[in-house]
């Protein structure tokens, strides 16, 4: 008997533990339901300031997480060379950058190696194309490649309509016949309203026309085919085209060395990535060797960006958030000074009082955030419909159920992060003062 009496009394004291902290719930509760009331456009603004910002964490994150699901699903090399601090989209920005030199040789004494599936440098350039006899010509990315006998896809796009090899290099003459082959995404074929078989001209866009100017005029080509790169597990892709690296660095100037701006390297089956990475180190001792996730053309569609930029909406949503919730708080707290100190000498605990403006504070901020997780869901959709109608090919922000726990989390965060300041209020208030006023 005299056991259980302990065990007895320390359920009562969970149980009055229990019966006081919802209590003090309920009294924060109806504190902002009073607010609403009573204060209800500084309330209100308060909610909808955070609702804002929340619907705009969603849609950047949305947009982010659409430009990451873009990247293939595969990696197309398990080890890329690339030249230290140098990236394939220069041509793009119109900014020299390094490039690797006499690619062709040195891919192919990598491709020789036992433990070595295929080794392919690749170039990449912005071109003009236009369907022979049209007056429109729109500007791509060009992708060089010397396909290997077995047809590999490069970000989504097939080789296999490529003749294999690269027959115009001719040992470095750049004297071999021109094959003419170009492969189009869809997205670049639409751009000029392209059909597998149509005769078609590419020329040099300004830039590599002013670092070479002796570059001739368009030259004729054939598309070979039009991939599908949504069928390939690329969505929202940039409109490409493939053709021989021999031919693209002759049109953009780049077969003065043989350049490219990276060459992608495929291990065989159970060969060692390491031994392959150290040959690679080997052929290019001032490049980069980048392995595994990292074997992606990621200059042309970066993870990286996408994470920047969910990164950046994150900081920016919590400060935001806890400068709202804080400001808000605080001016609540001076104009309830005197409900603070009526707490106070009817016997709540300095720690109860906190704990209720905690509560009403954090409640505020979840109700921005559930009023926000709506904005940001109607925010996509709108987003994502007038990039349809403009200028994307398909949406280009994604929707997921996760985002709706992840912006209630953010807002916690920031409500939590705001609570020093008005807590500190409360704690500093002077209950003989405020009840003598």
């Amino acid at each position: 008997m005299s056991d259980d009496l302990p065990e007895r009394n320390r359920g009562r004291s969970r149980g009055r533990r229990v019966r006081r902290w919802v209590g003090l719930f309920r009294i924060a509760i109806y504190r902002l339901v009073a607010r609403l009331r009573h204060v209800p456009r500084q309330t209100i603004v308060t909610v909808a300031l955070i609702a804002v910002t929340i619907a705009l964490l969603m849609i950047v994150t949305g947009i982010a997480a659409g430009i990451a699901t873009d990247s293939p699903a595969d990696s197309e090399a398990d080890v890329r060379i690339v030249p230290a601090g140098g990236g394939t989209l220069s041509s793009v920005i119109d900014v020299e950058t390094a490039r690797l030199g006499n690619v062709h040789e040195t891919s192919a004494t990598l491709d020789e190696r036992e433990d070595v599936a295929y080794a392919t440098p690749v170039l990449v350039e912005a071109v003009r194309i236009r369907v022979d006899g049209s007056d429109e010509t729109e500007t791509v990315l060009a992708m060089g490649v010397v396909p290997p006998a077995e047809p590999i896809a490069i970000e989504g796009v097939s080789t296999a309509p490529l003749e294999p090899g690269d027959p115009h290099f001719a040992n470095g003459a750049y004297d071999g016949a021109r094959t003419g082959e170009v492969v189009l995404t869809d997205d670049a074929a639409a751009a000029i309203n392209a059909s597998e078989g149509d005769s078609l001209e590419v020329g040099s866009s300004a830039a590599a026309t002013r670092r070479r100017e002796n570059t001739g005029g368009s030259l004729a080509y054939t598309a070979t085919a039009i991939e599908d790169t949504a069928a390939n597990g690329v969505s929202g892709a940039l409109p490409i085209v493939m053709l021989h690296l021999s031919e693209l660095q002759s049109i953009s100037g780049a077969d003065d060395d043989d350049l490219a701006d990276q060459v992608l390297v495929k291990t065989g089956p159970d060969a060692s990535t390491t031994a392959v990475e150290s040959a690679a180190a080997d052929a290019y001792p001032n490049a980069t060797v980048q392995t595994g996730d990292d074997g992606q053309l990621a200059s042309i569609r970066s993870n990286d960006f996408a994470l920047a930029t969910s990164l950046v909406a994150l900081i920016v949503a919590v400060v935001i958030c806890s400068l709202f919730v804080a400001t808000s708080a605080a001016l609540t707290i001076d104009k309830d000074r005197q409900t603070i100190a009526v707490f106070a000498a009817i016997g709540f605990s300095t720690r109860s009082r906190l704990a209720i403006v905690a509560v009403t504070t954090l409640s505020l901020t979840l109700a921005g955030a559930l009023v926000g997780i709506v904005l940001g869901t109607i925010g996509i959709s709108v987003t994502n419909y007038v990039a349809t109608a403009t200028v994307a090919p398909e949406p280009i922000a994604t929707i997921r159920p996760a985002f709706g726990l992840y912006a209630v989390a953010v807002a916690l965060i920031a409500g939590v992060l705001a609570l020093p300041y008005p807590l500190s209020l409360v704690a500093r208030t002077n209950v003989v003062t405020e009840l003598g006023r």
